[in-house]
């Protein structure tokens, strides 16, 4: 498939069950929920730890769905997986999670030590440019920035890769670090395509990041109607299911673009 093909079909893909976008949005629902309790203040004060953790196992069940679609796509299956053998679902996004702390370990560590909210960066919410955004809003030095753009363009794509191996090797820790089996792989996609599909779904989900603040806004503004949770009730998983579709067919592709 060339890019175009992968991106329209992606963005196709979340419509074919408005029910599973929902069930995932209500686990999202639930998993902002304690974040919403977290604050630098009271995380000093080691009050919201408990919600912390709360939300970074909720978390695994989101994470988890995110890894079974690309199994799903990997294996050419038109369907969104259902939503069963939640143990499974919970391992493998823990999995995952983990794979993708380690991947971001060279850039992050700074982040790590000086950020009160560690969950805005293994979250696997694919709100690339926000990210960038948080880091500015918070007023980190121009080499944490750095740190954020050298995750954001070099580590993470790489990771999604690697994330992909690991999914079609029945989610075997082992194939997420075969990296002369990866960087082949990413070869073989070619790199310009690689980058330029990275590109692509970076701007497709920036444009959905600006929708959802744009609503967040309308539900301060109009709090008669929760406009608040069409965000993480329907544009944060049609973004997760999108994106996983995307690197499932990314990984499928040859060289053509």
């Amino acid at each position: 498939m060339n890019i175009k093909e992968i991106i329209i079909d992606s963005i196709k893909y979340p419509f074919l069950d408005w029910k599973k976008i929902l069930i995932l949005g209500l686990i999202v629902v639930i998993y902002k929920f304690p974040l919403n309790i977290i604050s630098p203040f009271n995380l000093q004060n080691g009050f919201t730890y408990p919600f912390l953790v709360i939300a970074l196992l909720i978390n695994c069940f989101i994470i988890g769905y995110f890894f079974k679609i690309i199994q799903y796509s990997l294996k050419d299956t038109r369907e969104l997986p259902r939503f069963r053998k939640w143990v499974n679902l919970f391992k493998n996004g823990f999995k995952v999670t983990c794979v993708s702390l380690i991947y971001s370990i060279p850039a992050t560590l700074p982040l790590v030590i000086l950020n009160s909210c560690l969950l805005n960066f293994y979250s696997y919410e694919p709100y690339f440019f926000g990210f960038i955004m948080d880091a500015i809003g918070h007023g980190y030095s121009y080499t944490f920035c750095f740190a954020y753009i050298l995750y954001l363009l070099i580590l993470f794509p790489i990771s999604l890769i690697a994330i992909a191996n690991m999914a079609n090797n029945d989610g075997k820790w082992g194939y997420a670090f075969e990296f002369k089996v990866i960087f082949g792989k990413i070869k073989n996609i070619g790199w310009i395509k690689f980058y330029s599909w990275y590109l692509l779904t970076s701007v497709f989900d920036l444009l959905i990041f600006l929708i959802g603040s744009l609503i967040t806004m309308l539900s301060i503004l109009i709090p008669i109607f929760p406009f608040g949770l069409i965000d993480p009730l329907i544009l944060i998983p049609y973004i997760y299911i999108f994106f996983s579709r995307s690197i499932a067919l990314i990984y499928q592709s040859d060289n053509t673009i």
